[in-house]
């Protein structure tokens, strides 16, 4: 697999975990309408240097799993409970009446340190990418090769930052059509997820 094909990869997988409003996305988009445009891209960077490290520190954890065979299985199952909760917790999102945008807490300070500490304080981040290259190393798409790796986790960086600039630039509108919006793209993720479970569990039953 070449380094652009992990690429598109890590930035699809990034811009799909990021696309459901949640704690970064709104408050990017919180950022860009009571304070700049250019404030929410300053926080949107420093989410996205932690999500470096993050994509980063899960591609290394499903690596090492990978070359011990008797963590391989335990590897499989990891995967499929990951995608599972998150189908879970996606679909029950989907139900939800409403989006925490309007009775969230402004931030206040410097952007920049804001993004990297509210994305450093997502603990779904390193799980969903743990769980991520683990189904796409079953499928055999995934390349643990140093430069396909770092292909990868720039993708990933870089998904997340053009999702969250997306959401400060259309700010405005996503406020408005919030409840509808959230609703939509969680029941869509929640589908994706159970797939990706799906597809993984019949991989294991296949070995």
């Amino acid at each position: 697999m070449s380094l652009a094909v992990h690429f598109i990869l890590g930035f699809i997988t990034s811009f799909l975990g990021t696309l459901t409003p949640s704690m970064l996305n709104m408050t990017t988009t919180k950022i860009s309408l009571n304070k700049s445009k250019s404030d929410a891209v300053k926080f949107a960077v420093g989410v996205s240097i932690v999500v470096l490290f993050q994509a980063y520190v899960a591609i290394i954890f499903t690596k090492f799993l990978r070359s011990n065979p008797d963590f391989m299985q335990l590897l499989q199952e990891i995967g499929i409970v990951i995608f599972a909760v998150l189908s879970f917790y996606f679909y029950r999102q989907s139900q939800k009446e409403k989006v925490p945008t309007d009775s969230m807490t402004e931030k206040t300070g410097n952007s920049f340190e804001v993004g990297l500490l509210l994305s450093s304080l997502n603990m779904f981040s390193i799980p969903f990418y743990c769980g991520v290259t683990a189904a796409l190393d079953v499928a055999g798409w995934l390349s643990f090769s140093q430069q396909n790796i770092l292909g990868f986790v720039i993708g990933s960086a870089l998904g997340t930052f053009v999702l969250l600039y997306m959401y400060a630039h259309y700010a405005k509108l996503i406020q408005l059509k919030s409840k509808g919006l959230a609703k939509n793209l969680n029941l869509i993720l929640s589908i994706l997820t159970g797939v990706l479970a799906f597809i993984t569990l019949i991989n294991i039953v296949r070995m």
